[in-house]
């Protein structure tokens, strides 16, 4: 179908778009990335699952290993000992993390991504020891045997991933 000439004759002249067509290409863009690192940091926090984890020192009457069930934990009767003159230290992603809060049996750390394999702990203790294992109170399991240097006073294991935010350290004398 055409026009005819005849059919816009009644259009004011002022009518007519005048000027450039402006488009905001840059802006759209800069916007994307923006959404885009949003939605990014947003999942990383959500997939690592950084949480504030609780480490609590304690002395038992009988060695455990990293087989030990859960009533051989019970039966080796572990009480809490306090944190003085001990220091444990946490390694995240490579980054080494002393406890934010330290109090009479605990050290906790914050913002500790609990889904990544990274994770390690290290022990320091006041006196030598012949055993030492990390376990999980609220799945009553042991999780790891840690390895000690020669003198039995440094101690240190790879935590693992998808782990809880509560962990005793149990230290056999």
């Amino acid at each position: 179908m055409t026009r005819n000439r005849a059919e816009a004759a009644w259009t004011h002249p002022e009518a007519k778009v005048k000027g450039k067509v402006r488009r905001n290409k840059a802006w759209v863009l800069i916007g994307m990335v923006a959404v885009l690192t949003v939605v990014i940091v947003l999942a990383w926090a959500r997939l690592m699952n950084f949480q504030d984890v609780t480490y609590e020192v304690r002395e038992c009457t009988q060695p455990l290993d990293r087989d030990s069930t859960w009533e051989q934990v019970e039966a080796a009767n572990c009480q809490t000992l306090p944190t003085e003159g001990k220091r444990l230290t946490l390694w995240a992603g490579g980054d080494q993390q002393d406890a934010d809060t330290v109090d009479d049996t605990t050290w906790t750390f914050e913002s500790v991504p609990l889904n990544t394999v990274l994770t390690a702990m290290e022990i320091r203790l006041t006196d030598s020891a012949s055993t030492v294992v990390l376990a999980e109170p609220e799945n009553e399991v042991i999780r790891r045997a840690l390895s000690g240097d020669a003198s039995g006073t440094r101690w240190s294991a790879n935590v693992g991933s998808r782990g809880p935010s509560t962990y005793w350290v149990l230290v056999t004398p």
